[in-house]
């Protein structure tokens, strides 16, 4: 597509002397037609042709134009190349397309390049009205700009006001607070402090949030906490909850070791003037979600880049039987209602999902996890969360139900309506089948997808193992209750012809089917042998697939590579999971003891989610076991499942196993685990924060060689 930019030129900008126009154009006639149709419109504008492309981005910074006007059709004026320096020096300046005709195609590949509409000289009424609307906008945009550096500029001349204002603090000893504030007292309706020492700190706070409240407090007394605020509700004097942030920091009282306890914050009055905004104009005021439109745009852009770890998925949310429920309880409860569930949605947030309210009472969310059953073991805690939950409004009390569908959003899916209709539609099913359920959504193609998937990645798979086409990544371990240093999982990708990163997620299950799994395997414990040779790590993790597991080779090929290698095999520990240990037994156990006898370390990881899992720790000689990342969903919350993990813990500690907890998304979860005396905790959050070890950075990609 050819265009002609027309740029109108103009030193200053104001009213009276009226907008800067600009257009590229070779045709002085294209200028004076602008020119024409803009003071017909009582337009005031000073417009200049510029006729090279290679001029357009001093003219933008010299100018500072209101608008662009582009011509189509002429030569050595490509649209794309004036639609980049646009986007690039001047986004929010909007660019115009005039053409001689005027269609859906025209005016589609012209917004795709970033246009804000086409017109056409033929139509000029047409033309005057697209200039009006684009100019308001413009103006408005520049305004709101103005607002939102002014709200930032009073806002940090408020900072320094309070400053020096007095934080409710309280220093706590075993659990029992020793000492309080003023301010902390007024926060919970105490009137003196006498009234408050001596008192739990636990008694204080919502009986759901005393679990990872201890935990933090453990870990803090340890010092193991690191600049962390933990999210908890407070339980007033007079009944009421307040949700605060709280920072925990090691203090002294009286000469003994206390832990402070400062409450940073009502998490409503820290916003920036831009969450304000976003808050006031895009999100329901009831719940707090974001409006249907802005939801639908967030997950838009969030689908131009791939989820930064695991899976991505759409829920669709609705309660049941919601008819009977605003018969019972009448309307203006069932708004109050619909607050209450959303607020126990929010409760299950992580920082990368969005949440929206679709009108009525259908909600909808997208979410990132390690693996979809994570994301079912997320829904399966929300459902049973509500169900479980008696809600309060004024004095009548009902329970109510939800049913979830569930849609994993591949990366070649991109199309949102599809995306909720799947979701939808599950959902449906599942409220047809009576409710109270999580439900997925089936495609009936899904084995011929798999066969052509594995056609594409096969060949892909194999070249990539004769080019030396992969990498590792170590994903950072973190101590929780006993001590490691430097320690790492480690992670596989692909790089493809076009120099793209490729997750394992993407092709190992090709490369099992294919039985290309043990290749990849062993060039992984090859280049894992080499980090281990230069960065000398405590200890670092390596996976095994089921084809290596029953390989009988195998003890013989890794005694032949540790000699040559010359690292010590006590810094190397391999994994299979729980799955592929059940399914292999004999095969696993021979595998432990063999690696054992080289002085190798051995894990289970994926483990804990079948009823008879503990079994396994007697079955098969293990130094570790990684418990399973669908058991961190809703952990902080969720008393059967923190009682599962606890008997994990408890059965690995009589065999002198030590436990490790997989995918841990947040500060919540692991606040839990501290008191469930968990060991290690890796995931996103170790990756995201510098928690428990001081070491753990983000996951560096190490080239290795050719196995």
């Amino acid at each position: 597509m050819r265009i002609a930019l027309v740029i109108t030129k103009d030193v200053v900008l104001n009213d009276s002397v009226g907008v800067s126009v600009i257009v590229i154009t070779h045709k002085d006639d294209h200028v004076a037609s602008v020119n024409t149709v803009l003071r017909e419109s009582g337009t005031a504008a000073h417009c200049s042709r510029l006729s090279q492309i290679r001029d357009l981005e001093n003219s933008i910074y010299e100018l500072q134009p209101a608008m662009l006007i582009t011509f189509l059709g002429e030569p050595k004026l490509d649209l794309a190349a004036v639609a980049e320096i646009h986007i690039r020096c001047s986004p929010q300046t909007p660019l115009l397309v005039v053409a001689d005709k005027v269609n859906e195609q025209v005016i589609a590949d012209s917004m795709n390049c970033g246009a804000r509409d086409v017109v056409s000289l033929n139509h000029s009424d047409r033309f005057q009205a697209v200039v009006e609307r684009e100019l308001r906008s413009f103006r408005l945009e520049n305004a709101l700009e103005g607002v939102l550096t002014s709200a930032s500029q009073y806002k940090q001349e408020l900072r320094k006001l309070v400053h020096g204002s007095a934080k409710a603090i309280a220093d706590v000893q075993e659990g029992i607070v020793v000492a309080a504030n003023p301010t902390w007292l007024a926060l919970f309706g105490i009137k003196s402090e006498d009234d408050m020492i001596g008192e739990l700190l636990m008694d204080l706070y919502k009986e759901a949030d005393r679990p990872k409240l201890k935990g933090a407090l453990v870990a803090c007394s340890r010092g193991k906490w690191k600049d962390q605020l933990l999210n908890v509700a407070a339980e007033r004097a007079d009944g009421s909850e307040l949700p605060v942030e709280m920072q925990l920091d090691l203090a002294t009282h009286d000469g003994e070791p206390a832990v402070r306890v400062t409450i940073a914050s009502d998490s409503s009055t820290e916003k920036t003037p831009e969450q304000l905004i976003e808050h006031t104009v895009h999100r329901d005021p009831a719940t707090g979600f974001y409006h249907r439109q802005h939801f639908l745009d967030k997950v838009t852009d969030q689908l131009k880049t791939p989820p930064m770890v695991g899976v991505r998925a759409m829920a669709y949310i609705r309660p049941d039987t919601f008819g009977k429920v605003h018969e019972d309880i009448g309307l203006l409860r069932s708004e109050i209602l619909l607050t209450q569930l959303a607020q126990l949605l929010r409760e299950f947030m992580q920082r990368s999902d969005l949440y929206g309210r679709f009108g009525g009472t259908m909600f909808a969310a997208v979410l990132e996890r390690g693996t979809m059953n994570d994301v079912e073991a997320w829904a399966e805690q929300v459902r049973k969360s509500v169900a479980d939950q008696v809600f309060e409004i004024d004095d009548h009390s009902t329970a109510l139900t939800c049913t979830i569908g569930l849609c994993e959003i591949a990366s070649s899916k991109t199309d949102i309506a599809e995306l909720l209709f799947d979701a939808e539609k599950a959902c449906g099913l599942g409220r047809e089948r009576g409710g109270d359920c999580v439900e997925l959504s089936k495609t009936t193609n899904e084995t011929k997808e798999t066969r052509q998937n594995d056609e594409s990645w096969v060949p892909k798979i194999r070249s990539a193992l004769m080019d030396n086409r992969f990498q590792l990544v170590h994903q950072p371990i973190a101590s929780l209750n006993d001590e490691i240093d430097a320690a790492y999982d480690t992670l596989v990708r692909m790089v493809d012809d076009n120099n793209e990163i490729i997750p394992a997620g993407q092709f190992m299950s090709s490369a099992e089917r294919a039985g290309l799994s043990k290749m990849i395997d062993r060039w992984v414990v090859n280049a894992s042998f080499d980090f281990v040779s230069a960065e000398k790590p405590s200890m670092l993790f390596v996976r095994l697939s089921r084809d290596s597991v029953v390989d009988q080779t195998l003890g013989t090929w890794l005694k032949q590579q540790l000699k040559e290698s010359g690292i010590s095999a006590g810094r190397v520990c391999f994994e299979v999971s729980e799955e592929v240990a059940r399914q292999h037994l004999k095969d696993a156990k021979s595998l432990a003891l063999q690696l054992q006898r080289m002085g190798f370390h051995f894990a289970i990881d994926h483990f804990g989610t079948k009823d008879d899992s503990q079994q396994m720790l007697s079955r098969i000689p293990m130094h570790f076991v990684k418990i399973d990342g669908s058991l961190m969903q809703g952990l902080h919350r969720d008393t059967a499942l923190q009682k599962k993990v606890r008997e994990i813990t408890t059965a690995a500690r009589k065999y002198e196993i030590k436990t490790i907890a997989e995918r841990v998304q947040d500060a919540n979860t692991m606040a839990v685990l501290w008191q469930l005396d968990v060991a290690f905790i890796q995931g996103n959050y170790v990756q995201m924060h510098d928690v428990i070890l001081e070491e753990a950075t983000d996951p560096v990609p190490i080239l290795s060689n050719t196995a």
